[in-house]
């Protein structure tokens, strides 16, 4: 089968879910860095109130470290899949 081309050209599906969870892990990267850049600028903004603000920001702050973890896991576990 290989002679006639009927294997040679099949698509890849392995490289294709390398593309996804590439991009989903930067996505999910670059999303928790955004929330704790714009809690962090937020807290410094109103650093007058800080007392009261960082038990509302907390869960965000949380979650951006949540958003990062994820992204992390996601590119390593990857990684080792590739291997």
């Amino acid at each position: 089968m290989l002679e006639k081309g009927f294997l040679r050209n099949q698509p890849d599906d392995r490289r294709n879910h390398h593309q996804v969870a590439s991009i989903l892990s930067r996505t999910l990267l670059y999303l928790g860095m955004l929330i704790l850049i714009v809690s962090f600028v937020y807290l410094l903004a109103n650093i007058d109130q800080s007392d009261k603000l960082i038990g509302l920001m907390m869960p965000f702050l949380v979650a951006g470290l949540g958003l990062i973890g994820v992204s992390l896991f996601i590119r390593r576990a990857y990684n080792k899949l590739r291997r």
